[in-house]
């Protein structure tokens, strides 16, 4: 089973060293919704941060996957 190494950026950049063995990349997309969905309820309410993503790379450290989500807030 392949192994995934998980780097996201939501104001500061975090790589994940020990990785995750997924079957796929239906499962892997499923892990950078659910990772980008932590983030958003952590840090989505902080000012002045709209943009948030999640890289995965393969064991050969390529990216093979990227994940971004924006948000924005608008007051009429």
């Amino acid at each position: 089973m392949p192994r995934y190494f998980i780097s996201t950026s939501d104001g500061f950049q975090a790589h994940d060293p020990e990785g995750i063995e997924l079957p796929d990349t239906e499962a892997l997309a499923r892990m950078l919704r659910r990772t980008l969905a932590a983030i958003l309820a952590d840090e989505g309410t902080e000012g002045g941060r709209n943009e948030f993503w999640a890289d995965a790379l393969d064991e050969r450290g390529e990216r093979v996957m990227t994940a971004r989500v924006s948000l924005s807030v608008a007051v009429p």
